[in-house]
């Protein structure tokens, strides 16, 4: 069956090998924004449906993955147990093991192939994936990429650039975050192009024939077809939409994602949900389009902290509970792929 409105407590990739609930080709959009592998470990000071804030502090994830013998096992799966790894794949992860060893990096990368290797499985031949990463890993990862969906189905590398504290003397300040940003089938891909202001040059009217000019309180501007550099606001310290969450992402960086990427009655799978921006993104647009065809999210995380805070937040945001999707968790399934 194809899987919506759903939760689903542990770890995504028990969930994605399970067929019954993931059968191939059965989601339109994936959005994916894993830990960075960066060695921060992050305290969550969160708050409760009504929004007040707690004083507990709640120890989330530690968002390093190791090599261990759950990458051992991977890289294993990756060599013989899945008859679908792409060739080309096989020989990048030998690659790189060369290049990296057994470090953490290379536990990261293992881990990650594995499920992004399912999320291409379930993808639709029109559909599209976002991955979201910074520069720590972004390079390795596009390789993961090249090497899984192919070279000649990458879309776009998009720069999201923010404010924020902190810099240092010794470099540029690191303000910006990667959207790595693939197509199943590039020439049938679903795109909704998006809109932006350009601003005309000296701000003054062109006044050219056929060319719908604007003025707001900055100057004269027309309407473009978005590029890839997006300048958005992070989800700051005051910002109202603030819940605490160590990685929470803008609503309006996903709402663009969803937008451009998806139609409506479509599924969106977001496998490392968070606090659930992905799905508050879709619950918003559908709000905004009652006479179209909803569409429907699927949210994954191991924490149950994040699993709490994406009902806290449906609750509170759309009066949305249990009755209205389904929680599943991981000790109900049995999967392995040998």
């Amino acid at each position: 069956m194809i899987p919506t409105n759903r939760l689903y407590f542990g770890d995504n990739l028990e969930f994605l090998r399970n067929r019954d609930y993931f059968p191939s080709e059965s989601i339109d959009l994936i959005y994916l924004d894993p830990p960075f592998n960066s060695n921060h470990s992050y305290n969550i000071l969160f708050k409760d449906v009504e929004g007040t804030p707690s004083t507990a502090q709640i120890k989330a994830f530690e968002d390093t993955w190791r090599w261990n013998e759950t990458a051992a096992k991977s890289l294993h799966e990756i060599n013989t147990a899945l008859d679908y790894t792409p060739r080309q794949l096989v020989s990048l992860m030998n690659m790189l093991e060369d290049f990296l060893g057994h470090s953490p990096m290379y536990g990261y990368l293992v881990q990650m192939s594995v499920r992004i290797i399912e999320l291409h499985r379930v993808l639709k031949p029109t559909g599209s994936l976002f991955l979201h990463c910074d520069p720590t890993a972004s390079h390795y990862l596009k390789l993961l990429l090249d090497g899984i969906f192919g070279t000649k189905h990458f879309q776009n590398e998009i720069i999201w650039c923010y404010k924020s504290g902190g810099a240092t003397s010794r470099r540029f300040a690191r303000k910006h975050d990667v959207l790595l940003f693939y197509a199943k089938d590039v020439e049938n891909c679903k795109f909704n192009p998006q809109l932006e202001k350009s601003y005309n040059r000296g701000l003054k009217p062109y006044r050219f024939k056929g060319v719908k000019e604007y003025e707001d309180d900055i100057g004269w501007y027309t309407f473009v077809n978005m590029k890839d550099v997006w300048q958005i606001d992070m989800v700051g310290r005051t910002s109202a939409e603030r819940l605490g969450y160590p990685t929470q992402k803008p609503l309006v960086l996903l709402m663009r994602i969803v937008q451009a990427s998806s139609n409506a009655g479509d599924v969106i799978l977001d496998p490392f949900c968070g606090c659930g921006t992905t799905i508050d993104a879709v619950e918003t647009i559908n709000n905004e389009n009652p006479d179209l065809s909803p569409r429907r999210w699927i949210g994954m995380d191991n924490n149950r902290l994040a699993i709490n805070m994406v009902e806290s937040r449906l609750k509170s945001r759309f009066d949305l509970d249990i009755n209205d999707y389904e929680v599943i968790e991981e000790e109900l399934l049995v999967v392995s792929c040998e």
